[in-house]
């Protein structure tokens, strides 16, 4: 196919700084071509060779995971003139994607050795050739962005989490020297110490306390800011492309937190014609030194191959946001945080030193027992490694942000079930049940979770409740094989401790001889042990059973009538939400009927909590409590009707799970920040 070759120089903007002569030179070394759809033009971590602008058709990036031979779409363009293969610009020349024809495409092909050339003899054509490519690469930036934003469950990053407890100080925090931030700058440092000398003579410092805006998406801005000192966190919002976002960020995203001084912050100041890309804000109180546009040219203008090397910094930089962004936007859309850094490790494991610490990342994050450890790594290596390495353990914390959620929670079980496998021998059961409450509740501190129907629980204790049992997800399962319940944790500690100040006393089935950890655990506690199809086979006579049946009422009964509330799985066995609840047991009925005066029965409908923590939403929905008795006239004396009754509950409970199960739905949906909520509702 032939293009006319003046319509295709008009299209790029920046030739018109250039006498006709230079422009054409810069055509006549490109190639026209031509490719079927799924011709590859480059592929991931090839050697560059070829450098193109799309002129019709459109193309797929996509990059490979863990030496995967699938390969993940992080996006695709028929944006005219949209740059394939701009990474041999920069070390280490090296291609980041691979990238494919969607469909039959034009595109115009120079190779990157040629463009070299051309740009040693007219620098200052290539600095404009290279600024072009870095706005036009915007574009695929902004599209991965809008992605993340489409997938994001919101949870807030690591370090956003942390700084939400920070608290303001009056005084703005002492900051670096311009010179010192310059030199420890990773955009910066290729560039001689004289450039940074009077760049830092042109540096203008820049105070804001925790919860200012630095810039906004879609404003207008005149130079290049540089974090100094403090914490900013970058949002961004689809809508507000080109556009100045609204007074609050409530339908942005959070894309990731800087901390580190010397990063830039803010480069749409580099050109003229770009306006703000994110909106950043102070969460800290923080100091920023802005480099304004017309000075920092004054400085580069010095040298051209000052220019071409500012140029080719801005395409380094866009790279490095495009690489981190697409593995979050594999995080978010595949589910796949893990896979995710994995691959950022990958991909630069050419650029890293042989025995840099975080070759050993994907090993530490393979395993539950060792995500301590990899975690204590990436916070060490971004407070003490070089610059490089600082840059990627940041990256790798901004996508692994559910990941530390949920491994703070594991922690967390940890901690509550050797607090009491380990309490001393002189606590008793109560002292050991309050504990094992409080540590529950700050276990769930951070967990999202919806509560509801406070206002059915009874004002007095000594009442049964009963709830739907969840099979508990491997993930949780404890380096010795134990696994806490969390729906009766829950139900114990966040329901009835918040409530009453106790925690009750559950029902809880005999462990099996090799359960050492349920055993270590469990009869610390003092709850009540009975026998279920879970536990070691018991041969026991008709008259053996009928005796542990009536000390079981006893038992139960005693621990009612003393306003000690007791908690039931009716089923005896535990399922998944999808199946929940199983057939109903008489047990907790026959109990309840079997008590003078008797005590009601409060139902607690719960959902998810046999999945993991990084991307669901608990729900607890309190029912109205009722007594049995309301229903099945003398049940111990009336089976037949007592079992209908429990066949028709069994349905109206499966009602109550859905519910839960619509809420937690919309929960994880809607909610921007959520942790836990609690409230009154009219069942």
């Amino acid at each position: 196919m032939k293009i006319n070759k003046s319509d295709f120089l008009k299209k790029l903007s920046f030739l018109k700084q250039h006498n006709k002569k230079v422009a054409t030179e810069l055509l006549d070394i490109a190639e026209v071509v031509e490719k079927e759809k799924g011709f590859t033009l480059s592929k991931q971590f090839e050697q560059s060779h070829s450098f193109y602008f799309l002129v019709e058709g459109q193309v797929n990036f996509a990059i490979a995971l863990e030496n995967s031979a699938e390969l993940f779409s992080v996006g695709n363009s028929s944006e005219i003139l949209t740059p394939v293969g701009w990474s041999g610009f920069r070390a280490p020349n090296r291609y980041a994607t691979t990238v494919t024809c969607s469909e039959k495409s034009v595109l115009v092909k120079w190779l990157h050795s040629d463009l070299e050339k051309y740009f040693k003899k007219n620098p200052k054509l290539g600095c404009g050739f290279l600024n072009f490519v870095f706005k036009k690469s915007l574009i695929l930036l902004n599209q991965i962005r809008s992605q993340i934003a489409e997938n994001s469950k919101n949870d807030p990053n690591i370090n956003l989490g942390k700084d939400s407890d920070y608290e303001e100080d009056s005084q703005i925090v002492s900051s670096h020297e311009p010179l010192d931030l310059l030199r420890q700058s990773p955009f910066f440092e290729i560039f001689p110490e004289k450039i940074l000398k009077k760049l830092s003579r042109i540096a203008q410092s820049r105070s804001y306390l925790n919860g200012d805006r630095i810039f906004t998406q879609g404003e207008k801005s005149d130079g290049i800011d540089l974090l100094a000192n403090g914490n900013v966190v970058r949002f961004f919002s689809p809508d507000a492309v080109g556009k100045p976002l609204d007074e609050n960020c409530s339908e942005s995203v959070a894309l990731r937190s800087i901390n580190y001084p010397g990063y830039v912050i803010g480069w749409a100041g580099a050109d003229k014609e770009l306006t703000c890309d994110t909106t950043a804000v102070a969460t800290r109180n923080s100091v920023v030194y802005h480099f304004n546009r017309e000075d920092v040219d004054k400085v580069l203008n010095e040298s051209p191959k000052y220019t071409l090397m500012f140029a080719k910094r801005l395409l380094w930089l866009i790279s490095n946001l495009l690489r981190n962004n697409r593995a979050r936007m594999i995080s978010e859309q595949f589910e796949l945080e893990i896979v995710a850094v994995n691959s950022i490790i990958e991909q630069n494991s050419t650029q890293l030193s042989v025995d840099s610490q975080l070759h050993k990342l994907p090993f530490l994050l393979d395993n539950v027992v060792t995500l301590e450890d990899a975690f204590d790594l990436l916070f060490d290596i971004e407070n003490s490694g070089n610059r490089f390495e600082k840059s990627l353990s940041r990256a790798c914390l901004d996508i692994l942000g559910r990941v530390y959620k949920e491994h703070r929670f594991y922690v967390g079980l940890q901690n509550t079930y050797k607090a009491v496998a380990s309490a001393p021998g002189s606590k008793k059961p109560g002292e050991l049940r309050q504990l094992a409450a409080e540590k529950f509740i700050e276990v769930f501190k951070d967990i999202p979770y919806v509560l509801t129907g406070l206002e059915n629980l009874p004002e007095e204790g000594g009442n049964i409740f009963i709830f739907n049992h969840f099979v508990n997800h491997p993930y949780n399962t404890l380096p010795n094989n134990f696994q806490i319940t969390l729906d009766s944790h829950f139900v114990s500690s966040i329901i009835l401790y918040k409530k009453y100040g106790d925690s009750g006393i559950r029902v809880v089935r005999l462990p099996r001889a090799d359960e050492y950890g349920h055993q270590n655990y469990y009869g610390r506690l003092g709850h009540i042990n009975v026998f279920t199809n879970e536990s070691d086979i018991m041969e026991e006579s008709a008259e053996e059973l009928k005796a542990q049946k009536k000390k079981f009422y006893r038992t139960a009964a005693s621990h009612l009538k003393r306003g000690t509330n007791l908690i039931i799985n009716p089923e005896g066995t535990s399922y998944k939400t999808e199946d929940s609840p199983g057939e109903f047991k008489g047990g907790a009925f026959l109990l309840a009927s079997s008590i003078d005066p008797e005590p009601v029965i409060v139902p607690i409908a719960l959902a998810n909590f046999d999945k993991r923590v990084n991307r669901n939403v608990f729900v607890a929905i309190i029912k109205k409590p009722f007594r049995i008795s309301d229903f099945v006239e003398k049940p111990n004396e009336n089976k037949k009707s007592l079992f209908e009754f429990l066949a028709e509950y069994r349905k109206t409970y499966r009602n109550y799970v859905e519910e839960a199960v619509e809420i937690a739905n919309k929960s994880a949906k809607s909610s921007i920040n959520l942790k836990h909520f609690e409230k009154v509702t009219n069942n």
